[in-house]
């Protein structure tokens, strides 16, 4: 084996953007050595940007070698006159069919083989258990993924190059990289989600979707991909897809009220007051009035278990704010 050829697995590995600051630096040393080594850095470049799109299953290479040499015999065809002077051909000239032939051989060769070494046809594979469970995985594009338990997030190689395409199974954090001309969408089964930059909690085991920030296109897909239904889904809010393949859209204040249920904890992250006084009016059923000059203040704060006068007390320390309780109504001013 020459020594070019000993750094085809890690021209490869550059070209995939998974080597080491130290493979790269020891590369793009080698390449600078030759131009031999350059041009064959270029010719496998160009073998690695077919890859951007999914080969088929079965390659037939007998097939491909057939269609090349097809071709070869059309230009041929071509150039050919009737009368034609005699001129000396070079070896070149002479054997242009061979050669021509030889090396769509070995690009078709180069191409399987590539495949054969890496069986998820192009694909990179990422799996809860490669992780530390506080530890974020982040995405060629900038997005941010914090895996539970037995998750697994699969993207193309070319991802990011003209799209943000994944498929996901499992439950995971998602806090995307904005990005207006590539919108990132997760397929998991039969549901399909959209967005542009937003983080949100997805459970593609029970169809949940829970967004913190941002905006998101929830979808019901056919087997083929297709879209059925859609729903937007905006902070705070709750998307299901139910078992009949029903989207249904849960409130913010329902969001709110069935963690409180599950966790006993009820949890506002630099929320407007406006937010927050209108959800614990919904949970706990009662009227507060808050004062509109007050309204769109942010505050953050944290209830675990606590009485209707607990949280209004907590509210009104941390925002600075007196309270006044009148028979069964309050106040915030």
């Amino acid at each position: 084996m020459s020594k070019v050829n000993l750094y085809d697995e890690l021209i490869m590995s550059y070209l995939d953007g998974l080597c080491t600051s130290e493979d790269a630096q020891i590369l793009l040393s080698w390449i600078a050595e030759s131009d031999e080594n350059r041009c064959h850095f270029e010719s496998l470049k160009s073998v690695w940007e077919l890859t951007a799109f999914d080969m088929p299953e079965n390659i037939d290479v007998e097939a491909a070698l057939q269609n090349v040499n097809l071709r070869i015999d059309e230009i041929e065809a071509e150039k050919t006159v009737e009368t034609a002077p005699v001129v000396q051909l070079s070896w070149y000239q002479r054997n242009y069919k061979y050669v021509s032939g030889v090396a769509a051989a070995v690009v078709v060769a180069l191409i399987v083989g590539f495949f054969v070494a890496n069986p998820f046809n192009g694909k990179v594979v990422l799996a809860s258990g490669d992780f530390d469970a506080n530890t974020p995985c982040v995405l060629p594009d900038g997005t941010s993924v914090v895996f539970d338990s037995e998750s697994e997030l699969t993207y193309r190689k070319s991802f990011g190059k003209t799209m943000r395409q994944v498929d996901f199974e499992g439950v995971a954090s998602f806090d995307v990289a904005k990005d207006a001309n590539k919108p990132f969408i997760i397929r998991c089964d039969n549901m399909q989600i959209e967005v542009l930059g937003t983080s949100f909690l997805l459970n593609a085991e029970d169809h949940v979707v829970d967004l913190y920030s941002g905006k998101v296109k929830m979808s019901a897909v056919d087997q083929k991909g297709n879209e059925i239904s859609s729903i937007e889904i905006l902070p705070g809010e709750r998307g299901v897809l139910a078992e009949t393949d029903e989207l249904v859209l849960v409130s913010a204040m329902d969001v709110k009220k069935d963690e409180l249920m599950k966790n006993h904890e009820l949890v506002f992250n630099d929320e407007t007051l406006r937010v927050i006084i209108e959800t614990v009016e919904y949970i706990y059923n009662v009227n507060i009035n808050l004062a509109e000059s007050q309204a769109e203040r942010k505050i953050t704060v944290r209830f675990t278990d606590d009485s209707i006068n607990d949280v209004l007390e907590t509210i009104a320390a941390v925002a600075n704010l007196e309270l006044v309780k009148s028979g069964s109504s309050f106040e915030l001013r």
